[in-house]
């Protein structure tokens, strides 16, 4: 096993990275951090130093509802960054931070937010040997594109 093999690009992780070919979510590509970016880290936990005791449980952890939102809100601050390939009503919708916002703390939308995780989860496991396959910051595609 070469070690070089087990780097993680951190780079990317901070910065952000297009990723496409998301399951379940068509062509629609999404510019995300990663979730163990420094920046995620600390967004999520200033938010969860900020609820109330009535949102939390006896044991000081936050209740489901405050768990899910913050989490969404922390989604949107930092990781989700752009998109390209998101339509409504066969119309394009060109990124908007506060409508990303609605969508990932809108439970009704999980599997959006579901796509979010993914995508930030694929950045997470991006490995600096995976650039030079890659070349242009996308996966390759299953498709053949």
């Amino acid at each position: 096993m070469d070690l070089s093999s087990l780097q993680r690009d951190s780079a990317k992780v901070e910065a952000g990275e297009w990723v496409g070919d998301i399951p379940g979510f068509g062509e629609a590509r999404l510019r995300v951090r990663g979730l163990e970016s420094t920046a995620f880290a600390a967004t999520r936990a200033r938010k969860e130093r900020a609820v109330p005791r009535n949102q939390r449980e006896r044991d000081g952890t936050l209740k489901s509802d405050a768990a899910r939102r913050i989490f969404g809100e922390a989604l949107a601050d930092v990781i989700l960054l752009d998109w390209d390939g998101i339509t409504e009503g066969g119309k394009t919708v060109p990124y908007d931070a506060e409508r990303a916002a609605l969508l990932l703390t809108n439970p009704d939308f999980s599997p959006f937010a579901d796509a979010v995780v993914w995508a930030a989860s694929f950045v997470d496991r991006a490995r600096v040997a995976d650039a030079a396959e890659v070349g242009n910051g996308l996966p390759k595609s299953s498709k053949g594109r």
